[in-house]
């Protein structure tokens, strides 16, 4: 009698997070094989995330080993959608990240998003098997009593790993096909009915169920566990045919003589490797045989036998390491961050009130939206005080009244930033303030239109003293303008702005669309933003959001900018963005 079992695994999903009994079993719920793996920390730099357009590039730190010293990685997220990425945090001593892409809310852990950028290389990806058992969730295969003795062994784990600079791991694999072939790898001449391999009794698949069936899950396991050799498993570490489990003899009555595991690496992040296997790889191709007696049984199938080539064609065997190779470059599945990931996979701790906030329709929105850009109606008219240096912008959705403040306790002006999406009110809010600084007569408007959709033209014609409504003029006016601070901070004359020394509002609409025009003006915006308030120079923008892209990439005049004043539309928590946006 001769027949091959083939399985297949396929990941569901790696969890990184301190599970209790509960939240074990619903994230193993719907797999049958579960890998429990630590690899040293991974950690989120927080400061070192940028935003350009495209693009986010980080830092994270890790070691290669507990003992070892720590390395810090440069890694960029690209992408399309990344233009509107704005909002990164990070949560848990930079284990958990989150940003949002336009209205999406991207979470997730940090070692996956650094070892999806990493390409999964082997710095970032290696992962030491520790333990393997079977899932004990609806779908799984073991009863009560199993359930508390894994979930016991899984806390020793934790236990044994708090202090020494590990992340524990748990990877939830699914059984999804098996195969069988009437021959296997041992070229003879035995006698027998080569049709046992039908199973008409399903012992090896429930076909009606189209799921693995008990007898399944353990070889599978029994096979995964000789294969790693984990530390913390007790039983199975040896596949032994002279000594064969109920299982194995199942087998044998069955006529299956050799069994085939593949742990696909397809959407996997991690990269198994443990004392027993040393290639740390994606994709593993587990062999174990039942040679009939007097052969030698065999441990471990790669090296189990010569395989004959039309056998290993059949069997697929003829290209083992293509097979490794096939997971190593598959398409890396985004389902460990956002919402295609389980909702178990975020630890309790982590608390993204954004995303419990953020659950609105886009009628929803709009209906904000419309809401906040009536204020320009409720506007009373300009009323600046030339005590407190304030003036009224509008009314609040809760009905109190909003105030800009022109410049600070010290009497420096005060710089602004105006943030929302398309359509939430920043063209208002920016003519309102105009308006405002015009009622001080303490200032002249240099207006500039950096989308070039003549927003400012069209509501200010001949009333600015200059509008620049393309690129050259911005140019020319920005220089201006730079010239004028500059010549005030040297000649030492300047004793504030009054009605003789005016002030100048320097106020662009759309600021990241005149960069995206003209990049090479990013240096003169962060000097005038830098020297501006001290000269009397205030500049107020308008932006989609806190993307530094925004900014041409200065951290330095997001910082100069976002630290004055500020009017945030649209956005949950929006005033939140400027916190830590402090130049370094």
């Amino acid at each position: 009698m001769a027949g091959t079992l083939i399985y297949q695994l396929q990941l569901a999903h790696t969890f990184q997070r301190r599970f209790d009994s509960e939240d074990l079993s619903q994230a193993l719920s719907e797999s049958h094989i579960y890998v429990i793996s630590r690899r040293p920390k991974v950690r989120f730099k927080e400061q070192s995330v940028m935003f350009y357009p495209r693009k986010i590039q980080f830092e994270v730190t890790t070691k290669a080993s507990s003992r070892a010293s720590l390395v810090d990685y440069s890694l960029d997220l690209a992408g399309e959608g990344l233009q509107q990425a704005c909002d990164f945090r990070t949560y848990q001593d930079g284990s958990y990240f989150s940003f949002r892409v336009g209205e999406a809310l991207m979470h997730g852990d940090s070692w996956a998003l650094a070892a999806l950028c990493s390409r999964t290389t082997e710095e970032l990806s290696r992962q030491e098997v520790m333990y393997i058992g079977m899932a004990f969730g609806e779908n799984g295969s073991s009863n009560a009593w199993y359930r508390t003795k894994r979930h016991e062994k899984l806390q020793r784990i934790y236990e044994d790993h708090v202090d020494g600079g590990w992340d524990i791991f748990v990877s939830a694999y699914e059984i999804t096909s098996c195969e069988r072939a009437a021959v296997d790898h041992i070229d003879d001449s035995e006698g027998g009915d080569p049709v046992g391999f039908v199973d008409e009794a399903e012992v090896f698949w429930d076909r009606r169920g189209e799921r693995p069936s008990r007898t399944a899950v353990k070889l599978i396991e029994h096979s995964l566990i000789a294969y790693f050799d984990p530390p913390y498993n007790k039983v199975l570490n040896r596949w032994q045919a002279d000594n064969p489990t109920a299982e194995m003899r199942s087998m044998q009555h069955a006529g299956f003589r050799l069994i085939i595991v593949h742990l696909s690496g397809h959407g996997s992040l991690a990269r198994f490797y443990s004392r027993q296997v040393k290639a740390a790889t994606r994709s593993h191709v587990i062999l174990h045989d039942i040679p009939p007696v007097p052969r030698k049984p065999v441990l471990r199938g790669l090296s189990a036998e010569t395989v004959s080539g039309w056998r290993a064609s059949i069997l697929r065997l003829d290209d083992v390491e293509g097979v490794i190779e096939e997971g190593e470059l598959s398409d890396i599945v985004l389902h460990s961050f956002g919402n295609r990931a389980p909702s178990v996979r975020k630890p309790p701790e982590v608390n993204l009130d954004v995303e419990e906030s953020d659950h609105r329709t886009v009628e929803e929105r709009e209906e904000e939206f419309e809401r906040i850009s009536t204020i320009e109606a409720q506007y009373a008219g300009p009323d600046f005080d030339h005590e407190t240096g304030r003036f009224s912008v509008g009314i609040g959705l809760d009905g109190v009244k909003l105030h800009w403040e022109v410049w600070d306790e010290n009497h420096l002006l005060r710089n602004g930033v105006i943030m929302g999406p398309p359509d939430s009110g920043k063209t208002n809010s920016l003519t309102v303030a105009i308006l405002g600084y015009l009622d001080s007569g303490l200032f002249v408007p240099w207006l500039a239109d950096g989308g070039g959709r003549h927003n400012l033209l069209r509501k200010w014609g001949r009333a600015a003293d200059w509008i620049a409504s393309n690129p050259k003029e911005l140019e020319l006016m920005l220089g201006a303008a730079v010239a004028i601070a500059e010549g005030r901070r040297a000649n030492g004359a300047y004793q504030g702005i009054s009605r003789k020394t005016p002030g100048i509002l320097f106020a662009v609409e759309d600021l990241h669309l005149a960069l995206d025009n003209a990049p090479h003006l990013v240096e003169k915006f962060e000097r005038l933003s830098e020297i501006g308030p001290a000269s009397g120079v205030a500049t107020v923008v308008t932006v989609p959001d806190s993307n530094l892209a925004r900014f041409g990439g200065s951290r330095k005049m997001r910082s100069n900018l976002g630290s004055g004043h500020r009017q945030i539309f649209g956005i949950f928590d929006g005033d939140d963005l400027f916190e830590d946006l402090k130049a370094p």
